[in-house]
């Protein structure tokens, strides 16, 4: 079981980010949601976004391979987003074409 005490914990976190693909609606971000939960996140320490395809924790370091490993059992795809120039390089990506 997940050392709940460490992880639900958002004190002296920074965010840490992943782009998630595979997700296609709100139903697939809440299944993520969960998947992070089951190892012991709080509710308001995860935040998955269908819309951004990404994945928000406010987690110590040291609990990211435990969750990592949760959230790969749900079957969705993700890459840790390690700057802002990566997450810029992701919402560019998903820019629609047609917009100008």
């Amino acid at each position: 079981m997940a050392n709940t005490e460490s992880t639900r914990s958002t004190a002296d976190t920074s965010p840490v980010r992943y782009r998630v693909s595979g997700m296609d609606c709100a139903k697939d971000a809440a299944q993520i949601e969960r998947a992070a939960q089951s190892a012991g996140v709080a509710p308001d320490a995860v935040k998955v976004s269908a819309a951004t395809h990404i994945m928000t924790l406010k987690v110590p370091e040291a609990s990211l391979p435990e969750i990592e490993k949760a959230v790969e059992t749900t079957g969705y795809g993700f890459d840790r987003i390690e700057s802002d120039e990566d997450l810029q390089q992701s919402a560019a990506h998903q820019d629609p074409g047609y917009r100008r």
